[in-house]
């Protein structure tokens, strides 16, 4: 059995981030965490489908993986049908695993899908999740024997045919018969797939078998869950520490600083005197970790500064993220981002209510009552400046010293404040000897 495994979505709906498949969590990127995870269920010959923008670092980041291929899917308006048929291309077997890297699994359901595609009189394996709370996919309906029946895309809130929802984890025993489906689909909407694969069990009168999976299951589909995705990748790193810090030998560690729990320290880092830093939380390589800064439950990627006095909680920070005197709560930050002094990244709301945030022009509540903001790449902030709950700063973007963000800012703008100092003569200087009177009642 081959693996075609979709990676060529461009991620709009998680802008201002950049690729998700080329995220770091604990130094590896996500897609070499999908692999190794494909690789585990011994499904070991795999074809990556990717776009013309991640291709080639795709390919750099796979290279130490055998029976990787990589492949390029050229029509990106195409969406999921395109990236299959890229795939298509490639592959040379009849069983075929599809898998989108949106989706993370524990490796089980690999094994269950491919133990229920062996059964009699089954064209197919598709798995299937039951959710209390609307996700914005398809949902399947199923027979009575637990035959995919009806699959609809994005019914919207209200209107689901159904609790379960479908996972992009299929396994098609006559991969080429399906293809031919898949090529004759026509859509005006992102659902090709969808619809050929509803064509296929109707009209092909195909026995697709959906596995009810209840496992851990993480979807990627906006900024927020790199959040969630960061925790279910600390939870693993403190099963395989023990709950104790991993330090590398050549990190510089002050005798007054504090590290606690599940903590990695990886090579060459520096943490000053009086630094705290509580797990689980990761640490990546040439890092500086100041005098009195405090991190806790947070990954912070490679060539970091995390400076003085500075509080990082719960906080996803990508490469070169440069910082001083500021607080980060339940925040995503893309590499190369510089924070000034006294920068604060808000994440509570007044009246404590869950935090919405605006994609592509919809307000969709994140379930989530801390969230502070999500950062583009490149972005630079001036000394005293801070972003309201739910705030997403574009890339390359320029936040003046003194700005409250209070709305989102698109890509490559500058943002300063429109202020006046108003100068004019003191009448009323203070001398050294009211300095002196003052302090002597003080000391009463």
């Amino acid at each position: 059995m081959q693996v075609i495994l979709l990676a060529a979505g461009q991620s709009t709906r998680l802008a201002p981030l950049e690729d998700k498949n080329l995220l770091q969590f604990s130094g590896k990127t996500l897609i070499e965490y999908q692999v190794a995870a494909l690789k585990q269920a011994k499904l070991r010959d795999i074809v990556v489908v990717a776009n013309k923008f991640n291709l080639k670092k795709i390919a750099s980041a796979l290279k130490g993986y055998k029976n990787v291929a990589v492949t390029e899917q050229k029509d990106l308006a195409e969406g999921m049908k395109g990236g299959v048929l890229a795939g298509a291309k490639v592959v040379s077997h009849k069983n075929i695993l599809v898998m989108s890297t949106n989706d993370i699994f524990d490796v089980k359901l690999f094994e269950d899908l491919i133990h229920a595609s062996k059964q009699k009189d089954v064209d197919g394996v598709m798995a299937g999740k039951k959710v209390n709370t609307y996700f914005p996919g398809g949902y399947l309906k199923i027979s009575n024997k637990g035959f995919l029946t009806d699959i609809i895309e994005k019914p919207g809130a209200g209107k689901e045919p159904s609790h379960l929802v479908n996972l992009v984890c299929h396994i098609y025993n006559d991969f080429p018969k399906f293809c031919k489906y898949l090529k004759d689909v026509k859509s005006k909407k992102d659902d090709k797939y969808e619809v050929a694969l509803d064509t296929y069990i109707k009209k092909g009168k195909a026995h697709l078998l959906v596995h009810p999976y209840k496992g851990e299951w993480r979807a990627i589909k906006y900024p927020w869950h790199i959040i969630s995705l960061m925790h279910h990748f600390l939870e693993t790193q403190t099963q395989l520490t023990k709950g104790k810090p991993k330090i590398d030998r050549s990190a510089k560690i002050a005798q007054s600083a504090i590290i606690e729990g599940n903590v990695i320290i990886e090579k060459n880092v520096q943490v000053l005197h009086n630094a705290v830093i509580k797990g689980p939380a990761y640490i990546g390589e040439d890092c500086v970790i100041a005098n009195n800064a405090l991190i806790r439950e947070s990954m912070i990627g490679k060539n970091c500064v995390i400076g003085y006095c500075t509080e990082v909680a719960r906080s996803y920070i990508n490469h070169d993220v440069w910082m001083h005197s500021n607080y980060l709560g339940d925040s995503i930050i893309d590499y190369n981002v510089s924070l000034g002094s006294g920068t604060v990244l808000g994440n509570l709301r007044f009246d404590e209510k869950t935090v919405k945030v605006y994609v592509k022009k919809e307000r969709i509540d994140t379930g989530m009552q801390k969230l502070g903001a999500i950062i583009g790449a490149g972005a630079r902030f001036g000394i005293n400046s801070s972003t309201n709950p739910g705030v997403k700063i574009g890339k390359d973007c320029f936040i003046g010293g003194g700005v409250l963000v209070d709305r989102d800012i698109p890509d490559g703008q500058l943002v300063l404040l429109d202020n006046k100092l108003k100068i004019i003569y003191n009448h009323s200087p203070v001398s050294i000897q009211n300095r002196s009177e003052i302090k002597k009642k003080l000391r009463k």
